[in-house]
């Protein structure tokens, strides 16, 4: 028994190196950004910060431990400046109904009958990924269909974007939305009678049926949150921007804080939902920033604000269910987003907005000018930007905002893209457009609406080519490998203003790195994976030693058996 735990200890035990090191051994990717991706032969970290980088022979510390790379590559730890970890960790629990595993509708109706009376994390039956526009035969389903599979028992099935939601009769009943109704209600889905179709379209009607879901026991939520870090860490991020605490819980904010401060992973920045209350500023492990508002909604709901019609294709009338000259409306908070950016800046909060359409970005951008510089420095930034002009790119970078790009919609969604946008497909995400504008330009996959994987957002930034290889979206708005490596490390640091501390291998900067097996600039990408990842000078240790905590497993023990 004695030689099993000393065997379960050895295998368990992170690994920890010498508060004085030098890194040597492979190649070593600055990113500086008055070198480029320049490389380096050595790296001396000391107590978590670089104090020298350089060829191996000039540093004068001889007492350092020296860490042998044995020929892979270090890079400054990739930075994902726009995810929900609370969101990802919660709906990977939930049914899996995507287009990443499914490929027809009767496939996906499958799957919910067979898990229409199984284990969940609530009394509620949770489904998520469904995807019209990856599975081609996906029309939504019915009310009458979703009452059959679960006639008790509330059932939910969320989008892939999390736009859309279709509640059976038992959700809609718990959430208090009458069935009959004359009266209009944003995104509320009714037919021509007023009777509730059961679909639910956009923030404000979403967060009707969401709302009103039991949350399930916290200490199994901040498990999941716990794990769902190490696995951020494992894909080889080591910072993370949390673009609104999105995910049931009963103080999510209180969650994350927590979970960021306790021997993360990796370092975690808090942009608050408008409802949510905390300070700007934390440590350097967990900070908020500022505030998150939507704009406008996603272009695979019919609720991106778009400065021309959504194209009149079967696509978009029989799957999308997107009616002839539809444009995609404004989100209410356009009517006082002045007042609140000219509020919030005002005490130092930095504000992210989803924007997608030509009209959503002009309403953002116009508030953003109205409201002048903040006075506590801060610099905005704009999320997702799918069809932003070359005039709205330059108005953003003189006014000193940042652009974040959803480059994936291009993987997943490029070789229907012409059918929902027309032409307009040709300038769908212009990230070079923005990058070569001189705008801090960053790329994220918004996770849980992309599975998490920086290396196919990195190849994504580069190739423009759609899952099946038959579409290439705007070839021209493809970006050099490094200037898409620079912008998951030194861009998305400067975005989260923590260009001072992270983003390239610089002296006195934080030693957060990530590792890869092959050279992410040079390398067939079938040849790079990520090797593991550095925070404070350390590896990273993503086993269950790493995320797992007692407390917290024997309290879901406890309330499995009582």
């Amino acid at each position: 028994m004695a030689i099993l735990g000393v065997t379960g200890w050895l295998f368990l035990r992170p690994e920890t190196v010498s508060p004085r090191v030098i890194l040597t051994g492979g190649e070593v990717l600055t990113m500086s950004p008055t070198a480029g991706a320049r490389s380096v032969e050595a790296v001396l970290v000391e107590n978590g910060l670089i104090t020298a980088v350089g060829a191996l022979a000039d540093f004068s510390d001889k007492d350092a431990q020296i860490y042998d790379l044995n020929g892979r590559v270090l890079t400054p730890g990739l930075i994902e400046p726009h995810t929900h970890p609370l969101a990802t960790a919660l709906l990977g629990a939930a049914v899996d109904v995507s287009g990443f595993t499914h490929s027809s509708r009767v496939e996906v109706m499958q799957t919910l009958r067979k898990a229409a009376d199984g284990a969940a994390l609530t009394p509620w039956l949770i489904a998520y990924g469904w995807d019209p526009v990856a599975i081609a035969d996906l029309a939504p389903p019915s009310l009458s269909e979703l009452d059959e599979i679960a006639p008790d028992r509330p059932m939910v099935v969320i989008t892939q974007m999390l736009h859309e939601v279709f509640a059976n009769s038992a959700a809609m009943a718990a959430a208090s939305v009458p069935f009959q109704s004359e009266q209009h209600q944003e995104g509320v889905i009714r037919d021509e009678n007023g009777k509730a179709t059961g679909a639910f379209r956009e923030l404000n009607a979403v967060n009707l049926i969401l709302g009103a879901m039991p949350t399930a026991d916290p200490a199994m939520v901040e498990l999941l949150l716990r794990r769902q870090y190490a696995v951020y860490a494992k894909a080889g991020y080591t910072s993370i921007g949390i673009t609104g605490a999105v995910g049931k819980h009963e103080d999510p904010v209180g969650l994350l804080r927590d979970v960021g401060h306790d021997d993360a992973p990796l370092r975690s920045f808090l942009y608050l939902l408008s409802h949510q209350k905390g300070d700007i500023g934390g440590t350097d492990d967990f900070k908020i920033l500022g505030t998150k508002f939507w704009m406008d909604g996603s272009p695979f709901t019919g609720g991106a604000a778009f400065a021309d019609a959504y194209e009149d294709t079967t696509l978009t009338k029989d799957r999308m269910h997107i009616p002839h000259g539809h444009l995609g409306p404004l989100t209410p908070i356009a009517h006082d987003f002045l007042a609140k950016v000219s509020s919030l800046q005002a005490k130092g909060h930095q504000i992210a907005v989803h924007a997608q359409g030509e009209r959503a970005l002009d309403a953002v951008l116009a508030a953003f000018e109205a409201a002048g510089p903040a006075p506590s420095g801060v610099t905005h930034r704009i999320e997702h930007n799918a069809l932003i002009t070359e005039a709205q790119i330059e108005k953003a970078r003189n006014l000193g905002i940042s652009l974040g790009f959803f480059v994936d919609h291009i993987y997943f969604y490029g070789d229907v893209l012409p059918q929902i946008v027309g032409e307009r497909a040709q300038r769908y995400m212009p990230v070079a457009q923005a990058m070569r504008s001189g705008a801090v330009t960053t790329l994220h996959g918004d996770h849980p609406a992309s599975p998490l994987d920086p290396l196919r957002t990195l190849r994504v930034a580069v190739e423009r080519r759609s899952a099946s290889g038959e579409t290439v979206t705007a070839p021209d708005q493809a970006l050099t490998r490094e200037e898409a490596l620079r912008a998951m490390t030194l861009m998305a640091a400067e975005q989260l203003g923590q260009g001072a501390t992270l983003g390239s291998i610089e002296v006195g900067k934080r030693a957060d790195f990530t590792l890869f097996h092959g050279d992410p600039l040079t390398a067939d990408w079938q040849d790079l994976a990520i090797a593991g990842t550095w925070k404070d000078g350390q590896p990273v240790h993503t086993g269950y030693s790493g995320w797992l905590r007692l407390g917290p497993v024997w309290s879901v023990f406890k309330n499995m058996l009582f």
